[in-house]
């Protein structure tokens, strides 16, 4: 998942010049806790790979912190830098544009949320009841983020609204868990149809007015009883998918 967002480029951003030397030891700023400085050594016995990650989500978890207590447009790479005891250009070591950082953070965000379908669709339950579960489950944590992680959730906004290459992952993610579960229910003879990518498909276009931030927040300014719109959109998929008509 991070590569996905490390490897993408904001023409329109600059990076800072010069040929800085890596910071060889990291450290939080005064409020928080220290990490331990021989874990983030530069020129440790580990790996390349071991360390690049180690610092990505050092950098990852300084940056997420300020997104959701300031909003991501007003969080700089220099806040960030600054929290690390390392210059501007040391970041941009492991984040080629400040745009990339914001799409890794909304990525990791993301991914908690995706987390919990894959756990409810990794269950036990019949897969009517699962699809229902995580239905349930993305709308709650995408309306509970409108209403209590405000700077998060415009990150998500911007991320639906510019297109970000992140916000097409999060929604095909979500669409392959949903196919990984109606494919187990044609397996037991529990839904029907042949094709589980097409249903997880046409499942994704059903659902997507109450897991999406920008159009959730519209439908909550006007007035909007989206959990009486959520059980009804899901009896309707459920319907559709079921082997028995309901």
């Amino acid at each position: 998942m991070s590569s996905l967002c490390t490897r993408l480029a904001d023409p329109e951003k600059e990076k800072d010049s010069g040929s800085a030397s890596m910071v060889r030891k990291a450290h939080w700023a005064s409020r928080g806790p220290k990490p331990n400085s021989q874990e983030f050594e530069v020129y440790s016995t580990d790996s390349d790979g071991v360390v690049l990650a180690r610092w990505r989500k050092l950098i990852l978890d300084v940056a997420e912190e300020h997104i959701r207590r300031i909003g991501h447009r007003k969080t700089t790479v220099a806040d960030i830098a600054f929290n690390l005891g390392a210059s501007r250009a040391s970041v941009y070591r492991f984040f080629p544009t400040r745009a990339a950082i914001d799409q890794s953070v909304c990525a990791r965000i993301a991914n908690r949320t995706l987390d919990d379908a894959r756990e409810i669709s990794q269950g036990s339950a019949p897969a009517s009841i699962r699809l229902a579960e995580m239905f349930a489950a993305l709308h709650q944590h995408t309306q509970l983020q409108l209403v209590e992680e405000r700077h998060s959730h415009e990150l998500f906004v911007a991320a639906t609204d510019g297109k970000w290459e992140v916000a097409k992952w999060y929604f095909d993610e979500m669409t392959r868990i949903f196919e990984a579960t109606i494919r187990e229910g044609l397996e037991a003879g529990e839904l029907k149809g042949g094709d589980a990518g097409n249903a997880a498909r046409c499942v994704m276009v059903a659902l997507i007015p109450f897991v999406h931030p920008r159009l959730i927040e519209e439908r909550i300014a006007k007035g909007g009883d989206l959990k009486s719109e959520l059980e009804a959109q899901t009896h309707f998929v459920l319907r559709a998918l079921a082997k028995v008509p309901r």
